[in-house]
């Protein structure tokens, strides 16, 4: 299990070596810190089979992000700024306790969760 601080020191590595790609999945995570948002350059990012209950309202400044792994956790809302992400094509949420966007959404694919999210903006 990987601790905040870890995730901390980890995000700030990724954002200061430019990365564009972050793998924090299998961590047990139930928060995502809202620093995420600081790396600018992030095309991908791993976050599934973790145990996240919510994701930081930040992740939809992440404006380069085109892969988001989500499933396995225990999502039940997602932030509607993520909706601001236009380059993101794949959005993986499958076995998430999801409400919000409601099953029949997530069901229609990422296309369909984007454009309900956006609605929510």
């Amino acid at each position: 299990m990987i601790t905040n601080k870890e995730v901390l020191e980890i995000i700030e590595q990724v954002a200061k070596d430019r990365e564009k790609s972050l793998s924090l999945y299998n961590e047990d995570l139930t928060t995502l810190p809202k620093e995420i948002a600081n790396i600018a350059n992030l095309r991908s990012l791993f976050l599934y089979n973790n145990q996240l209950t919510a994701l930081p309202a930040e992740i939809g400044n992440l404006i380069n992000l085109r892969s988001l792994f989500l499933y396995d956790n225990q999502l039940t809302a997602l932030p509607a700024k993520i909706g601001n992400l236009i380059n993101l094509t794949q959005l993986h949420l499958g076995r998430n306790p999801l409400t919000s966007p409601p099953p029949e959404i997530v069901e229609q694919g990422s296309q369909a969760v984007l454009a309900y999210l956006r609605e929510q903006l």
